[in-house]
């Protein structure tokens, strides 16, 4: 979802106005940015992209709308076009744990968990108490054999978060990772109770071992 999305009234009356505003004020960053996020609700993504770009053809240096943009790549599958537009967001605001944040998930999903590590962390850094790059950065330490940190982070998330059942269910498979099954099996549970959609194959294999 768009950051900062518009809350009320009717869409596409608001898009209307917006795209009048953004006509009427050609070289104005705000204009073309909140059509881009009037857009990117709407689900006109090929637009909200258009617009995003004529923001950043009038400063390039936009964070927020660098960001955005990054975001919205992202969740398009475009990775590598959302790790560029962060990687530019963080020229201007070097110390951005979101824009971090943003870069080390686009990695996870291409599978670099080297470079997946080093942009959470870096995030961490920063705001240490980030839950969704405390859980990210929990699953890729466990791709990356580092499992007691994986445990660690994994707990930190789950005492900021207890009633997150994704932190749950983190928790619980790095857990099992490190053998403690039965304590996998405890956050499984509680991770299921907050409405959590345990893995069905996960949970087969922690009750096989828990009973073996």
């Amino acid at each position: 979802m768009p950051k900062n999305p518009i809350k009320s009234g009717d869409l596409k009356q608001i898009i209307a106005d917006l795209e009048k505003e953004a006509k009427e004020n050609p070289n104005s960053v705000v204009a073309h940015h909140r059509l881009a996020l009037a857009y990117w609700r709407a689900n006109r993504l090929d637009d909200a992209i258009t617009s995003f770009q004529k923001a950043l053809d009038i400063d390039s240096t936009s964070f927020e709308v660098r960001v955005n943009l990054g975001t919205l790549f992202c969740q398009m599958g475009r990775l590598e076009d959302g790790i560029r537009e962060n990687k530019e967001a963080l020229k201007a605001h070097p110390g951005s744990a979101e824009a971090m944040a943003n870069i080390g998930s686009a990695y996870m999903q291409l599978g670099k968990w080297e470079d997946a590590a080093d942009y959470f962390e870096q995030a961490l850094e920063i705001k240490p108490e980030m839950v969704p790059a405390l859980i990210n950065l929990s699953s890729v330490l466990l791709e990356l054999d580092r499992l007691e940190e994986a445990v660690s982070l994994a707990e930190k998330a789950v005492s900021l978060s207890p009633r997150f059942g994704l932190a749950r269910n983190n928790l619980a498979v790095a857990c099992f990772y490190t053998g403690a099954y039965d304590r996998a099996k405890d956050e499984m549970q509680k991770a299921k109770e907050l409405g959590y959609p345990v893995h069905p194959e996960f949970e087969k294999q922690v009750n096989e071992k828990v009973t073996n």
